[in-house]
């Protein structure tokens, strides 16, 4: 096939056309490919985030864990080096609560930061990325031996609310980039959502400190007028809280329960208040009428304590503690599995305090006859498992009376 000069050139211009298309092409899947994976980093470094906020860490350790989690991505071009504040309650500086790589120096000098000074305080005060390519004259903290790099100073936001600012190194000369930028951002807004939630649980764990510290001083104060009503029983309900929550202890009780089981020990007795001081401070034996409205002191209580809101079911606690496995207790005649694990509990405290103690009736039986009394009703009127706990307890150590 013959061709002309002119048939030539354009068969030339043709291929040259197709090789570019190519070369085009090629560019086009490498973006494409690039970009496909900074949106699986975007995607994988917010799970990580989110799960990172699942795991029972301080917020600091959180913040450490996300510069890690940033300077680790390649396309990024970060340096090891960054921090992150956080914005100290209502006023205008920065706290650093992280940091990866800083010298001492900084550490030091950027401990709290302004609103306005340096680039981090500029990103706080005026709620947007800071971006430096190098050292100008935005940056006040300046040093000798200082060694060249720019930054991103992103602001951490909640609404129109400043929370923090994420510090990263870049080195000098860093062109800034849009698709950096953005994925900052939404790390940032990511952030924020965590660090809400969490400033919120630290808030809710400080409430309910003030709210159970002010609710043991009601405790304590509702124990001591019982005591004072009735002398020679003096230190009992302290006693019997302190051996139940020994005896909880020993079988592994949670947390919640031993709290339960403690508080109502305390009160176990406030329906004495009720019953004449003659009848609680008699020296000889009781009458059967006189037994009969001592036994109502677990109802009293019940009555006392139920119009209190806890956050357990103390009152019913107290109405069980007389109560026996067999049905033999008082006041409802309940049976083993009608009655709550605490006032089971709180039953063979205070029968083995009882026991070991002086009553204006009798003299102090002993800790020997007491172990005897609920080892021989174990499974009977005692739980054999609260009646085994307790003897281990003082298997090793009789000095909880």
């Amino acid at each position: 096939m013959n061709y002309s000069l002119k048939n030539m050139i354009e068969l030339d211009g043709g291929e040259d056309v197709r090789h570019c298309e190519i070369h085009s092409n090629q560019c086009s899947v490498v973006q494409l490919a690039e970009q496909l994976k900074h949106q699986q980093d975007i995607q994988a470094s917010m799970n990580a985030l989110l799960r990172l906020s699942l795991i029972d860490m301080s917020l600091e350790d959180l913040l450490t864990a996300t510069l890690d989690l940033l300077t680790g991505i390649s396309w990024l071009s970060l340096q090891e080096r960054g921090a992150i504040f956080i914005v100290e309650g209502n006023s205008n500086y920065l706290v650093m609560k992280a940091q990866k790589g800083l010298a001492n120096i900084l550490l030091e000098k950027c401990a709290r930061i302004p609103f306005g000074t340096c680039l981090c305080g500029k990103a706080a005060s005026e709620r947007q990325i800071q971006f430096a390519d190098r050292l100008d004259e935005r940056h006040e903290t300046i040093y000798e031996g200082i060694l060249p790099h720019g930054h991103y100073c992103v602001p951490i936001m909640y609404g129109e609310d400043i929370l923090g600012v994420i510090n990263l190194y870049v080195r000098e000369g860093h062109e800034r980039q849009e698709e950096e930028e953005e994925f900052l951002g939404a790390i940032a807004d990511t952030l924020a959502g965590i660090i809400i939630r969490r400033q919120a649980e630290e808030a809710l764990r400080r409430n309910m400190e003030i709210i159970e510290h002010a609710l043991d001083g009601v405790v304590n104060a509702l124990a001591a007028v019982t005591e004072k009503r009735d002398p020679y029983t003096a230190g009992h309900q302290q006693r019997v809280a302190e051996l139940a929550v020994e005896i909880a202890k020993e079988m592994d009780l949670p947390p919640d329960t031993i709290k339960n089981i403690r508080i109502s020990a305390l009160l176990h007795d406030i329906g004495k208040i009720n019953i004449p001081a003659e009848i609680l401070t008699k020296p000889g034996k009781l009458t059967e009428l006189e037994m009969a409205f001592v036994r109502l002191h677990s109802t009293m209580s019940f009555e006392i304590l139920n119009n209190i809101h806890f956050f357990m079911p103390v009152a019913q606690i107290v109405l069980q503690h007389h109560e026996k496995l067999d049905g033999s207790g008082y006041p409802l005649e309940l049976k083993e599995n009608d009655i709550l694990l605490e006032a089971k509990v709180l039953m063979v405290a205070d029968v083995v305090e009882a026991m070991a103690s002086h009553r204006p009736y009798r003299p102090a039986l002993g800790i020997q006859k007491a172990m005897e009394e609920i080892s021989n009703n174990s499974g009977i009127l005692f739980d054999k498992t609260i009646v085994d706990a307790c003897l281990r307890l003082f298997g090793r150590d009789s000095a909880f009376l």
